[in-house]
């Protein structure tokens, strides 16, 4: 059931995306291969700035998902994209994950959303 998303876990991943780094900023090969077709060809520093915006603001909704071991929490959310060449914008399906020690994310799904609600 959608429900608006902790602020203390959005703080945290915004914090996390907001450095670019990779040391911190995980993806699963998966979530990094769709989101690269789903965009045409995006990197994913150009993901950041959507996710940060998104997770940025007030009352944004989504799902609790499974964490697992290492994870703190792990949502789902929808959040728009607009793409840096093109300008065209798409709804996409974001799901990350923030370590127990609050100071790394997963990046678990950001592709094209396959429906307008979650």
């Amino acid at each position: 059931m959608v429900q608006p998303i902790p602020e203390w876990w959005c703080k945290a991943v915004v914090k996390v995306i907001e450095t670019y780094d990779s040391r911190f900023i995980g993806w699963t090969p998966q979530a990094y291969q769709r989101w690269h077709a789903d965009t045409f060809g995006c990197i994913k520093g150009e993901a950041y700035p959507a996710l940060i915006d998104a997770l940025s603001a007030p009352g944004i909704t989504g799902n609790e998902t499974t964490a697992f071991p290492g994870q703190k929490a792990a949502y789902e959310f929808l959040f728009t994209f607009q793409h840096p060449q093109s300008g065209n914008r798409k709804l996409m399906y974001g799901k990350i994950a923030l370590t127990t020690d609050a100071v790394r994310v997963l990046v678990l799904s950001a592709h094209t959303a396959e429906r307008s609600t979650l």
